[in-house]
């Protein structure tokens, strides 16, 4: 109940007992009194009436004087003085009383309070300094690990078993920033790398899932040192090489998996660069031939005219030694290429069929004009040197194309009753020779570790698969079947391999984090939230003001991710007044060439995706996003925390709930105000401060938060 409500109530409850106590006083009197001396008072009532008139609006002043006097000075201060407590022990140790009262008694207890706040901080500096003694040992460990992450060649990406990321280094965000290209090549939209998401939003499901089943069936046999291969396709062109390693907790004396780290080794490069290489091969036997002709062709004639004056002969010496040149420089850049490749990777990982048959059908339309098409079931696994096939395959395709000149290739993926997996290649319209098929098998097409040379038939060797020729009517070769043995679900998906022990250890809170219950249910402090604010043209969003300025930064588990933040000029496409500018400081000529609203807004959709929002005076950033709803199609419909709201939940006796006003009671430095982001980040930190204090007021989820901010007498506020 409002303390203006209370003094209402109160004044009107004295008021109405004292005059009922002199209006029962007087009915009594006037019974008591015979008729005659009821008579005579009567007659004397017009000159007494005034004088119990002016009695009751004296008594009526003395009453509300006092009262007042004792809310002004006792009941007011004393409920901003529990607040101030409040916030002393909840939330900003720093922030003493300041109560305005003429009463000795409140000022005493103010002092007293004041007392306790710097007894209060004294102890926690006693705590604070050897926490840092603690902290500066784990800090070191950290500091370790962070460099240790900083100078891996590979992306890694530590997740708990539901997929969601608890840690990744600055390769593996490079990995899966967005490129421009490959966003208007395929429509698909790529989630947003960052801690407390799902792993699944970045990654393709089926691998992931499939891998750590592998883990856990390994870990059911016995085994605890485990790494699981993989190689995976992104929708933006990027072929990875994934490796999934298990982490494991005590639970009940028995250990479990509780996580997983992945490390993400970028194979594009490589590939492409290796199909530069297969073609300057190919443009190196299409040379040779023109070249080897030409010299065929001057040899040719000076045999067949022995008599050629001396000009003739030595036009076709000339011709002869330009094609040698030309030979030998062919030849020399061929070895300076193949320098760069004497290593094979010749790993084996797992592949789904069709990821398998995608890159190859790329990598083959790329470099040669034949159309490809390929068909495989979704389920079936290979466990293989990818890159080695990738480049066998191709070279195969380059053969036939050179040879036959073909014009398309089928390729299809089946299991056999045995569960071996069959790989047919075919080019049905034309027949090759088996002499060509033999050349392709055992040219060496790569070196392994050891600089030895390998065939095709080495890599099926070392895989214990075979290869056999597929023969028309004629007797000649349609097609080639590859046939891989079945995969040992136990001793090869899952690999053991020794994993170098690393002096750190650290309790990540997502690894204990179960599926979340229903949304309204969850404690605040385990919400992901997003805090954004907007800087604008105007203030009435609906007369046309638009957002020139976008910030956001993400809370995950009590913690600000400065890493993982949203700060966007906007091109408003219209006049910014130069009162706007003078509080946000934003010149037209910084918006100019900036992406437009409708191209902003869809980025931070995915930002804010399985998130809260939370803003200052929300309902005003809120409008200017659901004003673009009709134009972009894309609807906010995330819970939105306000906490201009909440402050009047939290202090509703405080005289100011703006954000310099929050920022200065929760003892928030503030840093870029009246720009998107700094504004953004010291509502997140005043967010963070006041969760305390809103679970002191018995407030714990979001649902409790949400039903409390309904109540607050600024929740109707429009625009």
């Amino acid at each position: 109940m409002k303390p203006s409500l209370k003094y209402w109530i109160f004044f009107g409850a004295i008021y109405f007992a004292i005059i009922s106590i002199i209006v029962a006083s007087l009915i009594g009197a006037w019974a008591s009194l015979n008729e005659a001396q009821q008579i005579a008072l009567g007659e004397m009532f017009n000159k007494l009436v005034p004088f119990p008139l002016l009695g009751t609006i004296t008594i009526l002043f003395i009453i509300g004087a006092l009262i007042n006097l004792l809310f002004n000075d006792y009941i007011v201060p004393t409920l901003k003085l529990a607040e101030s407590a409040r916030i002393i022990s909840a939330s900003n140790p720093e922030h003493r009383a300041k109560i305005k009262s003429s009463s000795k008694e409140i000022q005493y207890l103010v002092e007293i309070i004041n007392q306790s706040a710097d007894a209060f901080v004294e102890i926690q500096k006693d705590v604070a300094g050897k926490i840092a003694v603690a902290q500066a040992a784990l800090d070191e460990e950290r500091t370790r690990l962070a460099a240790l992450m900083s100078v891996l060649p590979h992306g890694v990406i530590v997740c708990n078993t539901d997929g969601q990321i608890l840690l990744y280094n600055q390769q593996a965000q490079k990995l899966f920033q967005d490129n421009p290209d490959a966003a208007t090549k395929n429509s698909q939209t790529q989630g947003i790398l960052g801690l407390g998401r799902s792993i699944f939003s970045i990654l393709d499901r089926n691998p992931i899932v499939h891998g750590l089943e592998m883990l856990h069936k390994c870990h059911a046999s016995g085994r605890t040192k485990m790494v699981n291969n993989s190689i995976i396709t992104l929708h933006t062109g990027l072929c990875l090489r994934v490796n999934m390693a298990p982490f494991f907790t005590e639970k009940k004396s028995k250990k479990v998996i509780s996580g997983f780290v992945l490390t993400l080794e970028d194979m594009t490069l490589q590939i492409e660069s290796d199909n530069r290489r297969d073609t300057l091969i190919q443009s190196l036997i299409d040379e040779q031939q023109k070249e080897l002709e030409n010299i065929c062709d001057a040899t040719a004639s000076i045999r067949k005219n022995p008599d050629l004056d001396q000009n003739e002969r030595q036009f076709y010496r000339d011709k002869i030694d330009q094609a040698s040149r030309a030979l030998q420089l062919k030849l020399s850049e061929a070895r300076e290429s193949y320098a760069l490749h004497l290593h094979a990777l010749n790993k084996s990982e797992n592949v789904l069929a069709d990821s398998l048959l995608e890159v190859i059908s790329n990598n083959i339309s790329k470099r040669f004009t034949i159309k490809v098409t390929t068909l495989a079931p979704k389920d079936i696994w290979l466990q293989l040197d990818s890159y080695s096939v990738v480049q066998a395959i191709s070279h195969l395709a380059g053969l036939l194309s050179t040879h036959l000149n073909i014009s398309e290739l089928l390729m299809t993926v089946t299991a056999n009753e045995d569960h071996s997996i069959e790989l047919i290649i075919a080019w049905p319209e034309t027949a090759a020779s088996q002499a060509l098929i033999e050349t392709w098998q055992t040219i060496p097409l790569l070196t392994d570790s050891k600089g030895n040379r390998v065939t095709l038939k080495d890599t099926l060797g070392k895989l214990s698969g075979s290869i056999s020729s597929l023969t028309g009517s004629t007797g000649e070769t349609t097609g080639v079947m590859v046939v891989f043995p079945p995969i040992d679900q136990d001793h090869r998906l899952a690999m053991q391999c020794e994993v170098e022990h690393r002096p750190v250890s650290y309790e990540f809170d997502l690894f204990n984090r179960r599926e979340w219950k229903e949304l309204g249910q969850t404690p605040l402090r385990k919400l992901t939230f997003v805090v954004f604010d907007t800087e604008t043209t105007g203030l009435n969003p609906s007369k046309g003001d638009e957002i020139i300025q976008l910030g956001a930064i993400r809370i995950v588990n009590g913690q600000l991710l400065y890493h993982e933040v949203i700060d966007q000029l906007v091109d408003p496409k219209r006049f910014v007044p130069q009162e706007s500018i003078a509080i946000h400081g934003i010149q037209p000529a910084l918006l100019q060439g900036q992406p437009t609203i409708d191209k902003v807004l869809p980025h931070f959709h995915t930002f804010v995706e399985n998130s809260v929002l939370v803003a200052h005076n929300a309902a005003f950033d809120m409008r200017f996003l659901q004003l673009q709803e009709e134009k972009t199609g894309i609807i906010f419909d995330n819970p939105v925390l306000d906490t201009l709201l909440l402050s009047s939940v939290i202090h509703p006796n405080q005289d100011s709930h703006s954000l310099d006003g929050l920022a200065e009671r929760l003892n928030v430095t503030i840093v870029g105000r009246h720009t998107a982001l700094g504004d953004a980040i010291v509502t997140g930190e005043v967010l963070l401060k006041m969760i305390p204090l809103l679970e002191a007021h018995g407030i714990y989820t979001l649902a409790d938060t949400l039903a409390a901010a309904a109540q607050s007498p600024f929740a109707k506020t429009a625009y």
